[in-house]
């Protein structure tokens, strides 16, 4: 039971520090983008006024002519420094700050290392300062994230600004809305449990609902960081539109541009609410809040929201959470398993076998699964830097568009190849069911072209379909009948192909075929000799029940393995002629390396998986009865 108690500490951890990290990461942007609005907004030092030239004292006029005396030089003034700040409007504009309607997050602006908003605070020590200067990453400092404050050319750091968290954003806060008392649930079951109680399995549950409620806190986390920054931002835009001096008559979206700085961006907008509100934008997940920059104008700003990318949380959570509660039942059953040490090392002795290939499944068939499944929810484009969460979108766009029920139907009809090679697989078991050298011979040469390349068996039938130089064409000559062009007609395209696989997979159906009637004993086809049943007869009644299970499994393989058919169809026609040979398997290729369309494609297959369990499903269902005899 200690272990699921830790596995609940550690749970809480780690959504207390998601949510901080979330928390954070709002304090910074606000403080950059408040660190832009005020090099926005601020204007260069004035030029102090040059003192009066001073008058020389007037004096009688003399007879005596006297040279005129050499005029003063003029007082020396010093040029203003026009990068750095009017410290005045520095001090009103960082006090004004506090002062806005909605802007609850505690700010300090500082001139050097003077602090300008609480002149009481204590000054920024030259270190913080000398850091900024080098170009260091900006850091939390005293619960505040601290930014530099550069010149209006953005070339030298004149100051910094320091943004902390507004009152109720607290991690504690957060945390007290669900992980709390979902922990708390979670300790109640593994005291039940512990006393017996509750059953186990109590604690998976109180885990997974441990998980969930963490999950929920850091989300909304993540939907409160962007939220605070949105409404801190809007509000920045509004005073800026009033405050910045500009030549014309209007503020324009590009003078406010440098407010975002990479973080959003500004769109112009007829009207909105000042709360920020959550859409979509050609897919993408977008969180917006609209600001009034006058009579009649209003500018959106727009952002990612953090929550559009807290899927690997959830899984992080959940994992964190169940790991105290599986752990403490695998101890339990360690403990009761040590009462009955040679049932023990016979499990562990049956896991060590069956480990190596639950290894290999787990990479190379669940991994792969539950990566395409993760692909079909996101809109998954190698070259757009965001991979967004699309929900259900790329399902509904396979299910309306019009190729892929095409590819679909000329899936379904390839597939009518299985029972004609199925048939002649049996055939050609029944008729080379034995012994001498001509007829292993003769199995080889059948089952040589199953295990062949797939592009030189394609490459060899590409040649034998040729209009003017295939054999085939050369064979029918002979008979009268013209050439063909096999693979350049949509009605014929398709059954070159199923041709071609009834060449190549004859060989591997005879094979089972023939080993399932090895099986069959001699015994029951005596029998039936005995009571008069020809040859027919013997087959029908005897041989064939007695294939069924064997005739299943080649069935749903085969059924299985056309699903899955792309080499012949990429080497011989690439889908065409006008998408005659479009299979699915061709599709999903098309549609991923071709289009780099990988979450459609994604979703494709998992339609096609779906498809295929159900087939295989009715196939067992109608083909896989058991037959009993007296």
């Amino acid at each position: 039971m200690a272990a699921a108690a830790a596995g609940v500490v550690a749970t809480l951890a780690v959504a207390l520090w998601a949510e901080g990290r979330f928390a954070r990461a709002a304090a910074f942007r606000t403080a950059v983008t408040t660190a832009a609005y005020l090099e926005l907004v601020i204007p260069p030092p004035r030029p102090p006024t040059p003192p009066p030239t001073p008058r020389r004292p007037r004096t009688r006029p003399s007879r005596t002519r006297r040279p005129a005396p050499a005029p003063l030089p003029p007082p020396s003034v010093a040029a203003p420094d026009t990068t750095d700040y009017d410290v005045v409007q520095l001090l009103v504009q960082a006090r004004a700050l506090t002062t806005l309607p909605g802007w609850t997050a505690p700010v300090e602006v500082y001139h050097g290392t003077a602090p300008l908003v609480d002149a009481t605070a204590p000054p920024l020590p030259a270190a913080e300062l000398a850091r900024l200067r080098r170009q260091e990453p900006p850091r939390w400092r005293n619960g505040a994230a601290l930014v530099p404050l550069k010149d209006r050319r953005g070339l030298r750091v004149v100051g910094a600004v320091e943004v902390g968290l507004p009152p109720g954003r607290g991690v504690w806060d957060l945390l007290l809305r669900w992980a709390l008392p979902a922990a708390l649930l979670t300790l109640a079951a593994v005291g039940a449990v512990a006393w017996q109680r509750a059953p186990p399995r109590a604690l998976v549950a109180a885990g997974l609902l441990l998980g969930l409620a963490a999950y929920a806190d850091v989300r909304g986390a993540a939907r409160r960081s962007t939220d605070d920054w949105l409404t801190g931002t809007r509000l920045l835009l509004r005073e800026a539109a009033t405050r910045l001096p500009t030549p014309r008559a209007r503020v324009t979206i590009a003078d406010l541009a440098s407010l975002v700085r990479g973080a959003g961006e500004l769109v112009p907008a007829d009207s909105g609410t000042v709360a920020p509100r959550r859409f979509r934008f050609a897919g993408v997940p977008r969180a917006a809040a609209t600001a009034r920059l006058g009579s009649g104008r209003w500018v959106e700003v727009r952002t990612v929201p953090a929550e559009a990318y807290t899927g690997g949380w959830l899984l992080a959570l959940l994992g964190l959470a169940l790991t105290g509660p599986l752990a403490a039942l695998g101890l339990g059953w360690a403990e009761r398993m040590t009462a009955r040490p040679r049932e023990l090392r016979e499990t562990a002795a049956a896991w060590a076998f069956v480990a190596p290939a639950g290894l290999h499944l787990a990479l190379f068939s669940l991994g792969p699964i539950l990566f395409a499944l993760y692909l079909s929810v996101h809109r998954w484009v190698p070259a757009e830097p965001v991979r967004p969460f699309v929900g259900l979108a790329n399902f509904g766009a396979v299910l309306r568009d019009p190729l892929v029920w095409v590819s679909l139907r000329n899936t379904v009809l390839y597939t009518l190849y299985v029972p004609v090679s199925m048939a002649v697989a049996l055939l050609v078991a029944l008729a080379l069911d034995g012994h001498g050298r001509a007829m292993r011979l003769a199995r080889t040469a059948f089952l040589l072209p199953y295990v062949s390349s797939v592009v030189a068996v394609g490459l060899l039938w590409q040649w034998l379909y040729h209009a003017d130089v295939g054999l085939v064409n050369r064979l029918l000559s002979f008979v009268g009948a013209g050439p063909f062009d096999w693979l350049g007609r949509p009605r014929t395209a398709l059954l070159a192909v199923m041709l071609l696989s009834i060449w190549v997979h004859v060989g591997y159906q005879m094979v089972v075929f023939r080993a399932g009637l090895q099986g069959i004993p001699r015994a029951y086809l005596d029998a039936a000799r005995v009571d008069g049943a020809n040859a027919w007869q013997r087959f029908w009644r005897v041989t064939f029940p007695l294939l069924r299970p064997v005739t299943v499994f080649v069935l749903v393989t085969g059924v299985i393995g056309a699903f899955q058919v792309f080499g012949y169809v990429y080497v011989l026609t690439s889908g065409g002629p006008l998408h005659a040979t479009d299979v699915v398997a061709y599709r999903v290729y098309q549609s991923a390396w071709q289009f780099s369309q990988f979450g459609y494609a994604s979703a494709l297959s998992l339609l096609v998986f779906l498809v295929l369990c159900a087939a295989t499903w009715a196939q067992f269902r109608l083909l896989a009865e058991r037959v009993e005899y007296a």
